[in-house]
């Protein structure tokens, strides 16, 4: 049934926040089911924040790829490694999308569907399973409600520690010849838990640096941060010449999960769902998951068969990842927690991938927890001799 054949309904689909989650929701429903009714409520004037998501090989299924695919802005053929005693190279697109470039993207599939509209300058005070009540106490009822607001409304942490950092997207004076992404370069001073630069580079002279942390504690001094990374960008090989955005992250790694679905209310989504890697903070190959499901199902049978599958094979992924968690924060601090990020990048590319998409078989699992780990002996004597990379 759609909106148009009842007209006591908005929308088939009442989405609520304009972040990736939703984004994706919009971009799966009007590819595999052009004729529902899609309401999308944003609290700004624009989807997307101010961020920059980034996604590895296996993040976006083969199946996800007619539809999600117009949202890779940027791509490179892997990634650089750099640690106090090793350096590694990971082999596996690594793709890129700016708030900026999901929002156009969005926009411009909602200009060609009549049936899918978006309301920005929206605040929404309560959602239920069937409604959402606007600030302006106008009710829009639905089908189906999915609310994906983000972090801020995701539930208590639950222990572990904070992934947050402070970037920044510069223009540069001086032209570099880089390649591909650096995922981590430790070779920097530790402090706060576990510390490292991430480098995106969007063309010979913008790049985007983050001075990022695994830390216990979630303060954060933007201001020393930003300064901080001008002030390095010389080691990185960078002339900043000015700073073009600021994106600033605090996100909650939690060490019991934060994945506990329900059937009644809304479909609470997103971060504040728990459909993100609680063991790296990234999240769209959770929400292209969902996406995914939600897409290719008709609204009353979200609930079916095909939910509980989805749900237990991320419950068991998420269980496992955040007790990773718990080890890192609970018993690895300062140069412990180093060494345990450097012990983790033993494994194949194939391992690395698995992790990040919340793919890891138990075999993976094993690996992890076992070969090269720092509480064995055989992980105290191994190092990373992988080369560095030949693109860079």
């Amino acid at each position: 049934m759609t909106a148009s054949a009842n007209a006591s309904i908005d929308a088939d689909y009442l989405l609520v926040g304009g972040g990736l989650q939703n984004a994706l929701i919009l971009l799966a429903l009007a590819a595999r089911q052009p004729q529902a009714s899609v309401l999308l409520c944003e609290r700004d004037t624009a989807l997307g924040g101010n961020h920059i998501w980034s996604f590895q090989a296996l993040d976006m299924p083969e199946t996800a790829r007619p539809w999600a695919e117009q949202l890779v802005e940027y791509s490179w053929p892997g990634y650089q490694l750099y640690f106090a005693e090793s350096a590694r190279w990971v082999e596996g697109a690594y793709r890129a999308c700016s708030s900026e470039h999901l929002d156009r993207v969005v926009q411009q599939v909602v200009a060609t569907r009549p049936n899918i509209r978006i309301l920005t300058n929206t605040t929404v005070t309560h959602c239920d399973a069937t409604s959402v009540t606007l600030a302006d106490g106008r009710v829009l009822r639905g089908q189906l409600v999915i609310d994906a607001r983000g972090p801020e409304h995701s539930a208590q942490r639950r222990g572990g520690g904070y992934q947050k950092f402070v970037g920044l997207e510069c223009q540069l004076r001086q032209p570099v010849n880089m390649n591909a992404p650096i995922l981590m370069d430790t070779r920097c001073a530790q402090r706060d838990g576990f510390r490292f630069h991430y480098v995106l580079p969007f063309a010979a002279d913008r790049v985007l640096i983050e001075d990022t942390y695994f830390s216990n504690t979630p303060d954060l001094n933007v201001d020393a941060l930003a300064a901080g990374i001008v002030a390095e960008a010389g080691r990185l090989g960078f002339d900043v010449e000015k700073v073009l955005r600021t994106e600033v992250g605090v996100l909650p790694m939690p060490a019991l999960s934060t994945f506990h679905p329900r059937k009644t209310g809304a479909l609470i989504a997103g971060y504040a769902g728990g459909w993100f890697n609680p063991g790296t903070g990234y999240s769209f190959a959770a929400a292209v998951r969902l996406a995914e499901h939600i897409s290719n199902v008709p609204v009353a049978e979200v609930y079916g068969d095909q939910w509980k599958k989805l749900v237990r094979h991320q419950r068991i992924q998420a269980h496992f990842l955040a007790f990773l968690n718990l080890m890192m924060f609970g018993f690895f601090h300062d140069s412990k927690r180093a060494k345990l990020m450097e012990r983790f990048y033993l494994v194949a590319d194939v391992v690395v991938h698995r992790f990040f998409a919340m793919e890891s078989t138990l075999v993976d699992m094993w690996r992890i927890m076992w070969v090269g780990a720092p509480w064995t002996p055989k992980g105290w004597a191994k190092r990373a001799t992988a080369p560095a990379n030949p693109l860079r």
